[in-house]
């Protein structure tokens, strides 16, 4: 696993995430000390340098500060669980983290996989994979179900029933918005997910968690199509 090139774009999806709101509003969810806390997990594992997580720790602090949103930088610990804490080096602007802040690119969508056939099981309610939108910042899963499972739905699937993902190169998915619509009889759902997959993830997998246990699904990303 390359931890630098995870960490920085662990950073840049953060940054970006939320496009069309303003700055402050979209960042009000990005956490310095879960993106340290991710830092000195790969120092440990061996798969980032302390001193290349402790650069772009400081890296991020100065573009975050240079962008209006860190007023203040406190000398922290390096990204190492060791003690004493060590000194921070000088960080400096990252351009294209500065450009997620203030101009977050447009997502560009990257395939869409096929999930027809499949079906996710969550308690009593069985719904219908349709496809998976692999975008360059999110993906999209589609289901449908039934008009007969609307109270089903409303207890398996409301907004405080826990989504999250993860892919075979480590990324973590944070769940993002969701809606449904209802025509011909089925009820069709769209949940979308956070960050779009690294070029080296092959494998992505949804889960849901309810009361009534939890739900996964596997899906195959394969390559996505070249772009000139």
């Amino acid at each position: 696993m390359d931890g630098r090139r995870y960490l920085e774009k662990l950073i840049s999806d953060g940054l970006g995430a939320g496009r069309g709101q303003p700055p402050a509003g979209r960042l009000s969810g990005f956490d310095r000390r879960e993106i340290r806390g991710v830092a000195i997990g790969l120092v440990a594992a061996g798969a980032l340098g302390q001193e290349e997580a402790d650069r772009i720790l400081a890296d991020l602090d100065v573009t975050l500060h240079r962008s209006g949103l860190l007023q203040v930088v406190h000398a922290e610990a390096s990204a190492s669980a060791e003690f004493p804490p060590t000194a921070r080096p000088v960080g400096t602007e990252r351009p294209e983290w500065r450009q997620a802040i203030e101009e977050p690119p447009s997502p560009v969508l990257r395939q869409v996989v096929s999930l027809a056939g499949r079906t996710l099981h969550v308690g009593e309610l069985t719904a219908d994979l349709v496809s998976l939108e692999v975008w360059s910042t999110f993906v999209a899963l589609t289901f449908a179900h039934g008009y007969h499972d609307h109270r089903l739905l409303r207890d398996r699937f409301r907004p405080d029933i826990r989504w999250r993902g993860w892919d075979d190169a480590g990324t973590q998915y944070r769940a993002g918005g969701g809606g449904g619509s209802g025509s011909n009889g089925l009820l069709v759902d769209r949940r979308t997910f956070e960050p779009g997959p690294p070029p080296d993830a092959r494998v992505l997998i949804l889960a849901v968690e309810s009361p009534a246990g939890q739900a996964t699904v596997v899906i195959p990303l394969g390559r996505a199509p070249r772009r000139s």
